[in-house]
């Protein structure tokens, strides 16, 4: 048996646990897929990820804008495991799809990108990312999230998602994640009053961003 008809199996063995647990699948089930992009490979999240994960959630500025407050509130040792048990659910519900960012010679996690809030509106998702401390000023995230946004902007035919429009939001402060966004291709478009909240109780105006399939993006983006 192939790796991927061993994925397809797995897949829908996680589909059944999530209906006998009590979830309810409202969406068509996503099939988790895998994209080379050079010195970058990018796989669904899984769980011999938590110890790279729990590192990068104790990363102040992952855990500020990245995290969420029911995972920042969390105690530390279930934080790594909560973030990944929501990837995964993503997946099987067809609202997600979530990537471990990963040096594609070692193996070693680079970052997240991941698009959530699949066709909640027609045609249309939310970005988010980060990157580990070390991986930082290196050019990981704006290249992994420009992959992500052309396999969701595919047609579904061609084995993408078929999407018109993806955005993304972040606070005004976060310059870093600006400049990911902007090379990215994802094109600032205004700014959302008081519409971040921080897991310390803390509201911060945000940029919106966003990127259409229409929109020229270069190859180097």
């Amino acid at each position: 048996m192939g790796p991927r008809a061993q994925r397809r199996i797995g897949f829908a063995r996680l589909a059944r646990l999530l209906v006998e647990r009590g979830v309810t699948v409202t969406r068509n089930l996503l099939e988790p897929v895998h994209l080379s992009a050079g010195r970058l490979y990018l796989r669904p999240t899984e769980p011999g990820d938590e110890a790279a994960v729990a590192a990068a959630l104790r990363d102040p500025g992952i855990a500020l804008w990245n995290t969420g407050i029911s995972i920042a509130r969390a105690p530390e040792a279930e934080r790594a495991a909560m973030w990944l048990r929501v990837r995964e659910q993503g997946w099987a519900s067809g609202a997600a799809a979530n990537f471990a960012v990963v040096d594609a010679t070692t193996g070693a996690l680079l970052g997240t990108v991941g698009i959530r809030d699949i066709n909640r509106l027609p045609e249309q998702a939310v970005a988010g990312y980060w990157t580990t401390p070390d991986a930082r000023g290196q050019g990981v995230a704006p290249q992994a999230l420009d992959v992500v946004a052309r396999w969701a902007f595919a047609p579904q035919r061609a084995g993408g998602l078929g999407l018109h429009r993806i955005i993304l939001d972040h606070a005004l402060v976060n310059t870093g994640s600006c400049r990911v966004a902007e090379k990215a291709g994802f094109r600032l478009e205004g700014t959302m009053r008081g519409s971040f909240l921080a897991h310390d109780g803390s509201r911060h105006d945000s940029h919106l961003h966003a990127r259409l399939a229409t929109d020229g993006v270069s190859e180097s983006s």
